[in-house]
């Protein structure tokens, strides 16, 4: 958490400039061979990740009121000092996106100065106080509003810049690596000219490209949890990420092999996976038709303690019924609250494959737990936000993946 004066502490263009500085720092502390061989797309797709801004949405009928209290203060008023009290209130405004816009003053800005307590991550409440000397309704609402507009201005216009700074990234990336890659070849067809080595490795310049094995994440240790001498792991974004980067990518493989999906169920597909999954990630366990909660989940990773990292449900694809039918099942039967990052994997036919993605990308809007959309990792693979049943301020992120097999 951290207090400061909204969208006030610096200017955004200066944040954001700093940010393409360091891609290019970054990529200038590569060595030359790294340079020359490393995949574009890899490399890219890497800095995309790591310095994309997710523009903030708000949830302004969510907002919450809190009574913090009241206290004594010594005032003064037409040179009489007196003794009088002060109310002080919180307002608690959900958002989703990257809280360290909150911090930077966008190029168009309504002036406001305002203190706010914001989470650092990508989901959470911005909270603003009121202060009040005397017991007023009209005063108190006028200062909420004047919170709230302020804050809802400002948010559309930090994220018109946030969204030209994103727009950024990849054309100022393939310049610095298409510089650092000219300046590394002049230089050694320079020194190849008068015939001194530079290193031994300098043919490398002419071989295919080396694609690097990504690290591997781990999953990391709640350091909140209130429980004394207990920690609970969680399911990182980075993990999170690549588990289902693994599934989607071996899938899209499969679609290649009919010998392997030929005559296969769910199940049978399902357990192709399993084992990649299980060994990818230290300390942890990959089941299928694992009991939790309600029933019999295709896919939970749990770690070495027990504690559910991550659900998928598989499911042959059959229509707009059974897709919602497959919805209410993962988070009514087997979803627990503390279940926040999950899975539904489709297998579709061929036939109409483009129909079958055209229903889930419409149709996901009409379920009742369906919160918003935030993206997509792919042609078949769609990210969003669910609320978990009977609890609106609890988000569930769910991807949805399809597969075309031939039937």
């Amino acid at each position: 958490m951290a207090i400061f004066n909204i969208f006030a502490e610096r200017s955004a263009s200066d944040a954001f400039n700093q940010k393409l500085e360091s891609i290019t720092k970054e990529m200038k502390e590569k060595n030359a061979d790294y340079i020359l061989n490393i995949d574009d797309d890899e490399w890219k797709e890497y800095f995309v990740k790591k310095y994309e801004l997710i523009p903030i949405t708000l949830f302004s009928e969510k907002t919450q009121i809190e009574f913090v209290g009241k206290s004594k203060r010594v005032m003064e008023q037409y040179g009489r000092r007196f003794e009088g009290e002060e109310f002080k209130f919180e307002i608690h405004v959900p958002f989703t996106g990257s809280s360290e816009l909150f911090m930077l003053q966008p190029s168009t800005y309504m002036m406001r100065i305002a203190r706010v307590n914001v989470p650092n991550s990508l989901e959470g409440n911005v909270t603003g106080y009121v202060v009040l000397r005397e017991q007023n309704k009209d005063l108190f609402e006028s200062e909420k509003s004047s919170f709230a507009s302020v804050i809802q201005k400002n948010v559309e216009n930090i994220n018109k810049d946030a969204e030209g700074f994103n727009r950024r990234i990849i054309p100022h990336f393939n310049a610095v690596l298409s510089s650092e890659r000219e300046r590394i070849k002049k230089e050694r067809s320079f020194f190849e000219s008068i015939n001194v080595s530079v290193d031994k490795d300098t043919e490398k310049i002419f071989t295919a490209p080396i694609i690097k094995k990504k690290r591997i994440p781990e999953p990391t240790i709640d350091q909140k949890s209130r429980k004394k001498y207990v920690q609970t792991p969680t399911f990182s974004d980075e993990m999170y990420d690549d588990i289902l980067k693994v599934i989607y990518d071996f899938f899209k493989n499969v679609e290649k092999k009919p010998s392997i999906y030929k005559e296969k169920d769910e199940e049978g597909l399902r357990d192709y996976v399993l084992p990649m999954i299980e060994t990818r990630y230290v300390g942890t366990t990959a089941t299928g038709e694992t009991f939790n909660k309600g029933g019999k989940t295709d896919i939970l990773l749990k770690y070495q303690d027990g504690t559910n990292l991550f659900v998928a449900e598989c499911k042959v694809w059959k229509g707009k019924a059974v897709f919602h039918e497959t919805i209410n099942q993962l988070f009514d039967r087997y979803l627990t609250w503390r279940d926040s990052k999950v899975a539904i994997i489709f297998f579709a036919p061929n036939k109409d494959f483009s129909a079958v993605l055209g229903t889930i990308r419409e149709s996901v809007k009409e379920h009742p737990y369906y919160f918003k959309e935030i993206g997509q990792r792919g042609e078949s693979s769609f990210s969003y936000i669910f609320n978990f049943p009977d609890d609106s301020q609890k988000f569930v992120y769910t991807e949805i993946m399809a597969f075309a097999f031939n039937q």
